[in-house]
């Protein structure tokens, strides 16, 4: 296990902060959802910036430096099977490196924050010379310590996936991660396209990572906008989900984005709309508002606060000059005089008058400090 040291409390994606202190950040992932057609990918960036995104995800692939082709179509066919494998449907999807470095472009003049995932070494290295401001690495690539370390080496903040991935395997990743000095975040994930149950989401890892690694968390989640269901069988709503997942103590919120859900893509279906990505990030923006941290009483509660709180009160007649003692007072309703809890300070000076029982005894009453 890896020792908890809190070596980063946030990390900066461009002019994104991600960490303590700052909201919650929702992440849209454009993905393949483009179809391999810069003008659709543009699209999408642009709809995640009406919809009140800050910051726009999306995938570089360079299929020959990521797969191997004749064994990707035997682990892979069955699931991508209108495309042959997993590599079929990446060479049909994907954006050529000059449509990610024009798209980095088009997202900076919109005003929103191109971020990317690189699926091999050689993507990073394209991404760092466009001059990526962070990497998003994938569930794939969690232990792949080859890549992790040297991707790590050029500097950019990065969020690491989770899904798939041991405690063990995490614990590597994070370790080599923390050795070289890289800020990162980490990114709870379930590799379910989609998760259908409760069951299936594991949301109380959020809070063992922060426990256990010290970094910022939060959650890359599949799940799709109606939601899961719980044991029961009850639908339980994305709002609900999310607000797990902050309370719990998420700062950011990575979900699939996408213009049109019946697109014939793969993700699509699971993905985010502009109509509801704009509904999630005000979901998180309402999550983040109850989940503040203010312990005070808040104006809104005085009201309440002079009659519920409670006065010491003379628990029998007492005489002007006696010492007070226990068991001469209790503590009643409302909190108009000596505070209760301030019974202490009262202990063992006098009364400065006759205090009949029942009365609230109040500063003047008492003799001396």
């Amino acid at each position: 296990m890896v020792a908890v040291e809190n070596t980063h409390t946030g990390i900066e994606i461009g002019l994104v902060r991600i960490g303590s202190g700052e909201r919650c950040v929702v992440i849209p992932e454009g993905c393949d959802n483009h179809r391999g057609e810069l003008s659709l990918a543009k699209e999408i960036a642009h709809a995640a910036k009406e919809a009140g995104a800050k910051i726009i995800k999306f995938q570089l692939h360079l299929p020959d430096e990521e797969m191997v082709e004749r064994e990707m179509i035997k682990t892979s066919g069955a699931m991508f099977s209108k495309w042959g494998s997993l590599y079929g449907f990446i060479k049909e999807n994907l954006l050529s490196p000059e449509s990610h470095k024009e798209l980095m472009d088009y997202c900076g003049k919109i005003g929103i924050q191109y971020f990317c995932t690189p699926f091999s070494l050689k993507a990073a290295e394209m991404l760092r010379d466009m001059g990526a401001r962070g990497f998003k690495i994938g569930s794939g690539e969690t232990e792949d310590l080859p890549f992790i370390e040297e991707a790590a080496k050029m500097g950019k903040p990065m969020i690491v996936s989770t899904g798939m991935s041991t405690w063990n395997e995490v614990d590597l990743t994070v370790a080599a991660i923390k050795k070289i000095g890289t800020p990162f975040a980490l990114a709870h994930c379930i590799s379910i396209y989609s998760p259908t149950v409760t069951t299936e989401l594991n949301m109380g890892v959020i809070r063992d990572f922060q426990d256990r690694y010290g970094v910022v968390v939060g959650l890359s989640d599949h799940t799709p906008p109606e939601g899961v269901k719980d044991s029961s069988g009850r639908r339980v709503t994305q709002e609900e989900t999310i607000w797990g997942a902050i309370g719990a103590g998420a700062k950011f919120v990575e979900k699939h984005f996408t213009l049109d859900r019946n697109a014939p893509d793969a993700d699509s279906k699971f993905s985010l709309d502009p109509k509801s990505l704009k509904e999630l990030i005000g979901t998180v923006e309402a999550a983040e508002e109850a989940f503040g941290h203010t312990r005070d009483v808040l104006e809104e509660e005085r009201p309440v606060w002079i009659w519920a709180k409670r006065s010491v009160v003379a628990a029998r007649d007492i005489k002007k000059g006696a010492a007070l003692a226990r068991d001469m007072i209790t503590s009643k309703r409302p909190g108009t005089g000596i505070r209760s809890k301030d019974y202490h300070s009262i202990m063992g000076r006098h009364a400065a008058r006759d205090i009949k029982k029942g009365e609230i005894l109040n500063p003047e009453d008492i003799e001396g400090k």
